[in-house]
């Protein structure tokens, strides 16, 4: 008589454990393709907007927390955003008025003006990225090529609001609650302020 050997199936994976290994995989890339997407294209128009967001924030922290104000500093030409230390110097500022001792000379000492310094923080747009528009305390400074927001020690700041353009024809419009100093954003330009 003559033995067979003993029939043993051969180890395998079974269709619905292919299934779900392929349904794992593509949640896992629906998951990480934005994130991968976002770091192969670091000049987006999210980029741009989380850029400027923290330089507000930082602004809007050292003011309050160092009791001295600060400035946002957006450089038109360049499209670079600085924050530095000091209040800007606006010519449509109210001038000082005078106060003579009785012999005719000031008494008082004068204005001190704010050190430029060193920014404490300085980030550049995307050459994909456009200014659109700059409006600071209701009056427009498109055209100019520097611009200066003030965020002052008591958590306000100056009326500002920019408008962002991608070249992909992506929009958005940026904006300081005054009350707050904090930054809010519209992508719908039907909803721009």
């Amino acid at each position: 008589m003559i033995l067979c050997p003993t029939y043993r199936p051969r180890a395998a994976f079974t269709l619905i454990e292919i299934m779900v290994v392929c349904a794992i995989i593509g949640i896992v890339m629906t998951i990480a393709v934005p994130s991968i997407y976002r770091q192969l294209r670091p000049e987006s128009m999210q980029k741009a907007v989380n850029d400027i967001k923290d330089a507000c924030d930082l602004a809007r922290g050292h003011a309050v927390l160092n009791g001295s104000t600060m400035r946002l500093v957006i450089n038109n030409r360049e499209k670079q955003i600085s924050v530095m230390q000091g209040e800007a110097s606006r010519s449509e500022s109210m001038d000082r008025l005078e106060s003579k001792s009785v012999s005719g000379e000031e008494w008082r000492m004068p204005d001190k003006q704010p050190s430029a310094g060193a920014g404490v923080f300085t980030v550049r747009l995307a050459d994909s990225i456009r200014i659109e528009g700059i409006r600071l305390n209701l009056k427009d400074y498109t055209e100019d090529e520097v611009v200066e927001v003030n965020f002052y020690k008591n958590g306000t700041c100056d009326e500002f609001s920019m408008f962002l353009w991608h070249q992909e024809g992506e929009r958005r419009q940026i904006w300081l609650e005054v009350a707050t100093a904090l930054v809010d954003f519209e992508s719908d330009p039907r909803k721009f302020r």
